[in-house]
């Protein structure tokens, strides 16, 4: 057990290395939060595209769409909402960039 005062060194040493810690923890939530956020806000982008293009949109794509965690593959389906002109082309469309992701 350490008695007595410390060094100045040691207790500036300590603090110093607190400080990079946390700021290093801030910035890591920061990325971590700002990818959350763009990948929130592209799901709500792809399913207002969706309701938008399609009348009739099924009530399992919005769920597919909330559950997708890859913003990449997001990018994907929001291409191919704004080009396909039925929700059955959306879906092969989707598919098969599922499939091309997953061949890689």
């Amino acid at each position: 057990m350490l008695r007595g005062p410390f060094p100045v060194e040691f207790a500036m040493s300590n603090i110093s290395m607190m400080k990079e810690y946390r700021a290093s923890g801030h910035a890591e939530g920061m990325v971590e939060g700002m990818a959350l956020g763009m990948q929130e806000a592209l799901r709500t982008d792809l399913l207002k595209v969706l309701r938008m293009r399609f009348a009739d949109l099924p009530s399992d794509l919005p769920l597919m769409v909330r559950g997708m965690t890859d913003i990449d593959q997001l990018n994907r389906w929001f291409d191919a909402a704004l080009v396909a002109p039925t929700v059955d082309m959306f879906r092969s469309m989707a598919n098969s960039a599922d499939a091309r992701t997953r061949q890689r």
